[in-house]
C-alpha cells in the first residue's frame, strides 16, 4: 500500500470509527434505560440478559476463523450488516421480549465482530514505533463520536423528540442510517486499503505466549461489566434517573476520554505495556472501590438519592467508567507479542471470546451479589480483577515485550 492510498486508507477509517460510534451511541449504549423502560426487568434478571447479550462474543473468534477468507475489510461490512438489522427490528417493530432477545443477539454479534477488526485494521494503518499513538488517535475519533451520539441522546429524550414508548424507537433507526454510512465508506476504502494480512489458515489459535493478552481481556470481561451493566444500575435503579442523565454523563465521559485516549497512546509508545498494565491495574482498583463505597452508601440510605451530594455519585460514575480507554494497551500488547501478524486478528478474536466467557459468568453471578449482599461488593469483586493484569505485567516482564 503506497502513502497515497494509507493516507486516504486512515481518513476513511476514522470516518468509518465515527459512525460507527455513532450508531453504537444510539443504539447500544442506551440499552440499560431501553431494558428498563420497556420491558420493566429486575437487577437480577439486567444480569441474566447479559447472557444473550454479551455470548455473540464468545463466538467471535468462531466467526473470525469462518470469514477470514474475506479479509479485515469486508469481514468489517458484515459485522456492521449485522448491527443493521438487529436495530432496524428493535427500532420498527417493537417486538415481544423473546423476539427482542434474537435480535439483540444479531445486533450484539455485529458490534462484537467489528471489534478485533477495529484494531487490527487500526494498527496496519499505524506508522512503525508509534503504533500506541495512532491507536490513541483512533480511540480518541471513536469516542467524539460517542460524545457526539450522546449529546443526540440527550437533546432527543430531553425534549421528547426520542421515547422509548413510541411505536418506532427513533434514536435505534437513526443509529441504522449511520450503520449505512458506515457499510458504504469501508466499501469505498476497500479501493485504497492492500495492506492487510488475511487469515492463513482457519483454525482457532492458542498459543501459551499469548497468555498475558488471555489474562487481560479475562479481567478486562470482568471489569467491563461496570461500565455496561452496574455502574449506570447506579444512576438508573438506585439515583432513579432517566436516559437523559446517563446521556449527559455519556457527554462528560467522551469528553475527558477524547484527551485522555491520545496521551495514554503517547505513554503506552513511551514506556512500553509492563508500566501501563501497573497504571491500569491501580486505575481500576481505586476507581471502583470509590464508586462501590458511594453505591454501598446510596443503597442503605446513608447517602442521599437527591440533592447536592448526587454529584460525588456522578464523578465517581465517570472517574470509574473512564478506565476503559487503556483498552488500547491490551491490543498494543497483542501486536507486540504476536509471532506471526497474520495471527493477530484471530487471537484478538480469541481474546474477545475470552473476554465474553467471563462476561457471561460474571453478569449473572454479579446481579446476585447485587441483589443478596449488597450493591458494594459487585464493585470490590470487579476492583479485585485487576490482580490479572498485575499478572500479566510480570509475565510481559518474562517474555521481553
Amino acid at each position: 500500500m503506497d502513502e497515497s492510498a494509507k493516507q486516504k486508507s486512515v481518513k476513511l477509517f476514522a470516518a468509518v470509527l465515527i459512525f460507527v460510534a455513532l450508531a453504537n451511541g444510539l443504539g447500544g449504549s442506551i440499552l440499560s434505560n431501553y431494558f428498563n423502560e420497556v420491558y420493566h426487568i429486575t437487577s437480577v434478571q439486567r444480569g441474566f440478559l447479559e447472557v444473550p447479550r454479551e455470548s455473540p462474543g464468545v463466538l467471535c473468534m468462531v466467526l473470525v476463523a469462518a470469514l477470514g477468507f474475506m479479509g479485515n475489510l469486508w469481514m468489517s461490512v458484515v459485522s456492521n450488516v449485522m448491527v443493521l438489522i438487529g436495530l432496524s427490528v428493535m427500532g420498527l417493530m417493537s417486538p415481544s421480549y423473546g423476539v427482542m432477545l434474537i435480535f439483540l443477539f444479531i445486533q450484539s454479534m455485529g458490534n462484537h465482530l467489528f471489534m478485533p477488526l477495529n484494531d487490527s485494521i487500526s494498527m496496519s494503518l499505524a506508522e512503525k514505533g508509534k503504533e500506541g499513538a495512532t491507536l490513541g488517535k483512533f480511540k480518541s475519533v471513536t469516542t467524539t463520536g460517542a460524545m457526539a451520539a450522546a449529546c443526540m441522546v440527550f437533546v432527543g429524550f430531553r425534549t421528547g423528540i426520542f421515547s422509548f414508548q413510541a411505536k418506532v424507537i427513533r434514536p435505534f433507526m437513526l443509529g441504522c442510517v449511520f450503520s449505512i454510512v458506515a457499510i458504504i465508506l469501508l466499501c469505498v476504502m476497500s479501493r485504497y486499503y492492500k495492506g492487510e494480512e488475511t487469515v492463513k489458515n482457519h483454525r482457532l489459535l492458542f498459543r501459551k505466549q499469548y497468555m498475558p493478552y488471555y489474562m487481560t481481556t479475562l479481567a478486562y470481561g470482568c471489569q467491563k461489566r461496570i461500565r455496561i451493566v452496574f455502574a449506570p444500575w447506579v444512576v438508573i435503579n438506585l439515583l432513579e434517573q432517566g436516559a437523559d442523565t446517563i446521556a449527559l454523563l455519556t457527554i462528560a465521559i467522551h469528553f475527558i476520554g477524547s484527551r485522555v485516549s491520545p496521551i495514554i497512546g503517547r505513554l503506552l509508545d513511551r514506556h512500553g505495556v509492563k508500566k501501563m498494565l501497573w497504571l491500569e491495574a491501580g486505575y481500576i482498583a481505586v476507581s471502583f472501590s470509590t464508586l462501590g463505597l458511594i453505591a454501598g452508601m446510596l443503597a442503605n440510605g446513608s447517602l442521599a438519592k437527591t440533592g447536592p451530594q448526587t454529584w460525588i455519585v456522578f464523578a465517581a460514575y465517570v472517574f470509574a467508567v473512564l478506565f476503559e480507554q487503556f483498552g488500547i494497551v491490551h491490543s498494543y500488547m497483542m501486536r507486540s507479542i504476536a509471532l506471526d501478524k497474520s495471527e493477530v486478528t484471530r487471537t484478538l478474536s480469541v481474546g474477545i471470546s475470552v473476554d465474553h466467557i467471563m462476561a457471561i459468568i460474571a453478569s449473572p453471578l454479579l446481579g446476585l451479589v447485587w441483589d443478596r449482599l449488597g450493591v458494594q461488593y459487585v464493585f470490590y469483586l470487579a476492583a479485585a480483577s485487576a490482580v490479572l493484569q498485575l499478572a500479566a505485567a510480570a509475565m510481559v516482564k518474562k517474555q521481553k515485550v
